[in-house]
């Protein structure tokens, strides 16, 4: 049995970042995630480092927490962000008063902007639309929401915190009413764990509900899909936002070789059972090339959605993107805490925030020092870009992101993981044109040349992670897309023999 004071159940930006920031004002704690780290709406997102600006009209309040974690993370996470900036962009029809709007709220809000005309947006970024009528700049930026959380988890298991990632709380334990521990359930083995506590943090995200009601309580949500495509490409180098109030496949982020452009905002009961539908596609395409034409014949290696965990809807307009993106937090009275809402930009203001009523049960005054000391690890990591990363090309086993062999090994050696996916998300093995299907079997290869799984164990391994990469390529799969999955199909069934297995 593993006993601590406080039990984080979710190990998203917001569960690991309570953790580092408990970590640093000397709490013990646990944190429980059932899969690896942002496997809910934090790796799902378009990884966008809010400026703000896009909730500035609707949302001030919201506004002004992304415009000031904004240029937190710029200082304390810079292995995490890459400083592209951003642009909003009117086009014809897009309305002048809207345009209007945005500069006023912009500028009540505290987010700095600069007015481009059509022609410096273009030598900016020469691919965009060539009958822009202007463009507005605004600091937003791209972030790895992965790394994010690995160093933030860093943090805390350097100062004696327990992370237990591919655990499944299965139970809330209740003694006369309250909560004092949960039952975990380790996700390879089946192996249970009991882990007493003096508090319960649950910030699993879009499961908040399924956990709050293991206790015997409520959480009031609404969640919202949102829905993703991944370019086999980087088209520009700065954040492309519509200049318009907030719709479908209004923003398009470069993140490392890649592009991502989304969203769509659809209610949708279970987060466990989503999928995306060829209209999505289609709508967030057309919509994208409306910014950047090239969008239009680009190809796209995948598609992958999430589930926003927003506050419950109270307007009658059913619309998700009418919600706020502020957060709440709930003491259900019974020895847990839920803390909602709010998004990948504002994680570290929830974490204080939270902490710091975990700090006021407890009676103890430690102030938040988390805006200030800079993650973690930081020093180990490589920054942007990718291409800086390599001095050997022999080394490579990820040919589309650049990754070496030793930092593949690095993370079987210190994750002991029988899971592909944790080596993807702290090196981006994987995440490039080719979606894994060169180098999945090189690092499986490696990850049994060190032990860390059997023969038949990698099989299931290597069908579980094919199966999850399909679900993602399968909606964009036409045209050289098609060509080239067919060609990844044949090496997996026929030269490495997986049909036979």
């Amino acid at each position: 049995m593993i006993t601590t004071d406080v039990i984080i159940i979710g190990g998203g930006a917001t569960g690991t970042g309570i953790a580092r920031d408990l970590a640093l004002r000397g709490i013990d704690h646990c944190l429980l995630e059932k899969k690896d780290f942002a496997a809910g709406a934090t790796g799902a997102c378009h990884g966008l480092l809010h400026s703000g600006g896009r909730y500035a009209v609707n949302d001030p309040e919201a506004a002004k927490e992304c415009i000031s974690e904004n240029q937190i993370l710029r200082k304390i996470g810079k292995k995490c962000v890459e400083f592209t900036e951003g642009l909003f962009v009117r086009l014809p029809g897009d309305r002048l008063q809207y345009r209007d709007n945005f500069l006023e709220s912009c500028r009540k809000t505290g987010i700095s902007t600069e007015i481009y005309s059509a022609s410096k947006a273009l030598e900016l970024v020469p691919n965009l639309n060539q009958s822009l009528e202007e463009a507005v700049k605004v600091p937003d930026c791209s972030i790895d929401p992965f790394r994010l959380c690995m160093l933030n988890a860093e943090s805390s298991e350097m100062r004696g915190g327990k992370i237990l990632i591919h655990h499944k709380v299965i139970e809330i334990i209740k003694e006369k009413g309250i909560c004092v521990g949960v039952r975990a359930e380790e996700q390879f083995s089946g192996e249970i764990k009991e882990i007493r506590g003096k508090l319960i943090v649950n910030a699993s995200g879009a499961w908040g509900s399924q956990v709050a009601k293991m206790s015997g309580s409520d959480v009031p949500m609404t969640l919202s899909k949102g829905s993703l495509v991944i370019a086999n490409h980087r088209m520009t180098n700065m954040v492309i936002n519509r200049l318009r109030p907030s719709s479908n496949g209004d923003i398009i982020v470069p993140n490392e070789t890649v592009s991502l452009a989304g969203t769509t905002s659809i209610t949708v009961n279970d987060p466990d059972n989503l999928s995306i539908s060829p209209e999505e596609i289609s709508l967030i395409s057309r919509e994208a090339s409306q910014m950047v034409p090239e969008f239009d014949s680009v190809r796209l290696i995948r598609s992958y959605t999430g589930v926003r965990p927003l506050l419950k809807n109270t307007s009658d307009s059913g619309d998700d993107r009418a919600i706020s993106r502020g957060f709440k937090i709930i003491d259900h009275k019974n020895g847990m805490f839920s803390i909602m809402g709010g998004k990948l930009t504002t994680y570290r203001l929830m974490a204080e925030k939270m902490t710091d009523r975990i700090m006021e049960e407890f009676g103890i005054n430690v102030p938040c020092t988390t805006a200030e000391k800079p993650l973690d690890g930081q020093d180990q990591l490589s920054g942007y870009p990718v291409s800086n990363r390599i001095e050997k090309l022999d080394d490579i086993i990820c040919e589309c992101e650049l990754v070496r062999r030793s930092d593949v090994e690095k993370v079987i050696d210190k994750v002991g993981t029988k899971f592909i996916g944790d080596i993807q998300h702290r090196t981006r093995l994987g995440m490039g044109p080719c979606q894994g299907g060169f180098c999945t079997y090189r690092a499986l290869g490696m990850m049994q040349e060190q032990g860390k799984v059997s023969d038949s164990e990698s099989i299931r391994v290597l069908k579980e992670f094919l199966d999850r990469r399909y679900r993602g390529i399968r909606p964009v799969l036409w045209g050289d897309q098609m060509r080239e999955e067919q060609l990844i199909e044949g090496i997996y069934l026929g030269i490495l023999g997986l049909a036979e297995k």
